[in-house]
């Protein structure tokens, strides 16, 4: 395994950008499979999904509660705003 002071490069990279979404299962099967192949031959940036695990699990345990329907509505309605102020691209 790696030392987790040394990062292996572009792999790394990788795998931590789309780390996230790795833990939320929002990456194609492709792109998911080369991130736990990375990760168990990577101890740096396996401790570093162990350390974002946790942090989804102390987050999801400490906001269990849903939001007020009211404020999601508030919510979406900035997001449209922000989305259509936004120069495109």
């Amino acid at each position: 395994m790696e030392d987790v002071d040394e990062p292996c490069g572009r792999e790394c990279d990788d795998a931590l950008e789309h780390l996230w979404e790795y833990l939320d299962a929002e990456l194609a099967a492709a792109q998911a499979e080369r991130i736990r192949e990375h990760l168990s031959t990577c101890e740096g940036c396996h401790a570093e999904h162990d350390v974002e695990a946790m942090i989804k699990r102390v987050l999801r345990r400490c906001c269990a509660q849903e939001a007020p329907d009211t404020l999601v509505v508030r919510i979406q309605q900035q997001i449209t705003v922000l989305r259509t102020s936004l120069p495109a691209d």
